[in-house]
């Protein structure tokens, strides 16, 4: 990896903060619980999953596995369209790449699955460089694919903004994308993140029948760090009653009660 720049191993620093919350990132600052779409639309900031409801596969945020917290979301099997899949994406208010530090995920191969399937849990970073529409689609692709993954514990992924990852350029690119997104800055200062997507599943039948967990989502963004914390929320008072105020994270049962009634979240 070249360090060309003060600003490039700032970057560095920033990542590597991503990476040392991964293991406890339930206890860091900045965590965020997501039950739903918190974004008011496309490319306002928050997140919306299956936005696409032509290709959706459902899925829930349920109590079946963790990797931080007491929950995660849930991929439920995919049909044997091949189109289907869930896409979970992330739209961060256009940072400069230049700022970003860095995203881990982390997933978990569900039993409809196998080890081989990792690739089928990947990222796409949807990129524009400075001198294009900063909510255009994209100018640069970038697809973060794991080849390692696991049926049994969570698996991370990590996007290293400094690092070569395979790129596509589309045909109304000013620039030919180079291998690390940082670099974009060099062709076009002021370049931005538009989008991070998640997807379980690709656009073939191979995946038929596959399932799995999404959690613990850490972003740095100009030293400052988000973890996103993938939960359930309840749906009636009963959730909330016999202790299950305290699954939900909720600090008494009349917090939790309340939410179900107003849908706001004073944790």
């Amino acid at each position: 990896m070249r360090f060309s720049s003060p600003r490039r191993i700032s970057m560095v620093a920033g990542l590597l903060m991503v990476l040392a919350l991964i293991g406890g990132a339930a206890a860091a600052a900045g965590t965020v619980r997501v039950s739903g779409d918190t974004a008011a639309g496309e490319n306002q900031p928050g997140w919306l999953f299956n936005r696409d409801a032509s290709t959706s596969t459902p899925f829930v945020f349920d109590f079946d596995q963790a990797s931080i917290g007491n929950g995660s979301l849930h991929v439920l099997p995919i049909s044997s369209t091949p189109a289907d899949k869930m896409i979970a994406e992330l739209f961060p208010g256009t940072p400069e790449i230049a700022d970003v530090d860095g995203l881990s995920y982390d997933f978990l191969i569900g039993p409809g699955g196998a080890v081989s399937d990792a690739n089928h849990f990947y990222l796409n970073v949807y990129a524009n460089f400075g001198e294009s529409d900063p909510l255009g689609f994209y100018d640069c692709r970038y697809n973060v694919v794991p080849s390692t993954g696991s049926t049994a514990t969570f698996t991370t992924v990590t996007f290293d903004p400094t690092a070569a990852t395979p790129v596509t350029t589309r045909g109304s690119s000013p620039h030919t994308c180079p291998a690390a997104p940082a670099d974009m800055d060099l062709l076009s200062p002021g370049s931005v993140i538009r989008a991070f997507a998640i997807n379980v599943g690709d656009t073939s039948a191979s995946d038929a029948g596959l399932d799995g967990y999404l959690d613990n989502v850490v972003v740095g963004i100009d030293g400052d760090v988000t973890v996103y914390d993938f939960e359930p929320a309840p749906a009636t008072k009963n959730d909330c009653k016999k202790g299950g105020w305290a699954d939900y994270g909720f600090r008494n049962q009349g917090q939790c009660i309340r939410f179900v009634n107003t849908g706001q979240d004073s944790r």
